[in-house]
């Protein structure tokens, strides 16, 4: 399996709610960039901003909302999960890829995530 089909199957995982998150990944692995990201979110003119990083068989998560909000791990999936309703299995089938070719690169998986209106008014 390739590191890029073994990362996408962990996030997956982690984003199914079948992998616990971890908290040391994300201390270790997304906590540093937490300023540098809540940054890039106002610059960039996001309406919230996804960050995912897998390691050795463990995920963490951070989604900052469009108001600064820092929301970890769990807490992120769950807010995600809201903030999607049913349109989070097909946006995650988007974005597991782009994370998984970043995250071998060595790199975190982020995302900026825009609000566009659709016919059905979701978003």
């Amino acid at each position: 399996m390739t590191d890029q089909l073994r990362i996408a199957s962990e996030l997956l995982r982690a984003f199914s709610g079948q992998q616990p998150l971890s908290l040391d990944l994300y201390v270790e692995g997304i906590a540093p960039h937490e300023a540098a990201m809540a940054a890039s979110l106002n610059e960039d003119a996001d309406d919230a901003l996804l960050c995912v990083l897998v390691d050795e068989g463990e995920a963490a998560v951070l989604l900052i909302g469009w108001d600064g909000t820092r929301y970890r791990n769990e807490k992120g999936l769950n807010h995600l999960r809201a903030m999607w309703k049913e349109r989070y299995h097909s946006h995650l089938s988007t974005l597991i890829p782009v994370f998984a070719e970043h995250i071998s690169e060595h790199n975190l998986g982020v995302a900026g995530i825009r609000w566009t209106a659709t016919e059905g008014g979701d978003t």
